[in-house]
């Protein structure tokens, strides 16, 4: 199995350093990403990592989309550049009492970069969108970069918060949207080949016509398929597929 992760620690309470799970997949490069839907958000995030422009970047899309791996892919590269950078999934944080919600986003503005992936899950309660919008604040006098996703865009997010909605909008803003099959298909055997496995036009097009339809579906079926091959020391073929997916 070629997929490995890195442990994503992000804040400081106090002493006690918090950890809620996240993980960083350190498959989800930005240099392995389809930005066809979006040709123009590859040069933002360079400038934003050279530290030019791009103060802050919102991204949205529909689930499967790859908006989570656009943040991951932006935290790995910051960090390959000796950056301090963190990655924050909000549905993760919902574990945590709204009341708490300063406590537990403070310091976060000293990082270089902040990825903070579905923060329209949160922004709903007041409680959320106040520390938010303080944390924004902090990162831009502190003359760092914050990177957002959310699945609606900045206009229309249900926020409680009508100063921090404002700040959404001054971000550079992108729609990322799914594509299509072909473009699909291309992808999967684009991330096959970096996990070392070769696959043939007829074993994409049987994934595709037997596996639930979305992207994030089908590269679940490759990882399942990338280890199982690792396991087992076989290569891949559509008995094989058969075989490891019970089809």
């Amino acid at each position: 199995m070629t997929s490995n992760v890195v442990t994503n620690t992000f804040g400081q309470r106090g002493s006690e350093q918090l950890m809620l799970g996240v993980t960083l997949n350190a498959q989800q490069q930005l240099s392995n990403f389809s930005f066809s839907g979006a040709p123009a958000l590859p040069p933002t995030l360079d400038q934003l990592m050279l530290n030019e422009q791009a103060d802050s970047v919102y991204v949205f899309g529909a689930q499967g989309v790859g908006k989570s791996h656009v943040l991951q892919g932006c935290v790995l590269k910051a960090q390959e550049m000796g950056q301090e950078a963190v990655y924050i999934s909000c549905s993760e944080l919902m574990q945590i009492p709204a009341r708490q919600a300063n406590d537990y986003l403070v310091g976060l503005e000293h990082n270089f970069l902040v990825c903070v992936d579905d923060i329209d899950c949160l922004v709903a309660d007041s409680h959320w969108a106040q520390a938010w919008f303080h944390l924004y604040n902090r990162l831009m006098q502190q003359g760092n970069h914050l990177v957002m996703s959310a699945k609606s865009n900045p206009r229309t997010i249900n926020c409680s918060l009508n100063d921090l909605r404002s700040r959404l909008q001054l971000a550079n803003v992108f729609q990322l949207n799914a594509l299509d099959e072909v473009a699909s298909r291309q992808l999967l055997k684009a991330k096959a080949k970096q996990k070392g496995l070769q696959l043939t036009d007829e074993q994409v097009a049987y994934i595709f016509s037997r596996s639930p339809r979305g992207l994030t579906n089908v590269l679940a079926v490759l990882d399942l398929l990338d280890s199982a091959s690792w396991l087992e020391k076989r290569r891949i073929t559509i008995p094989f597929i058969k075989q490891v997916m019970a089809w």
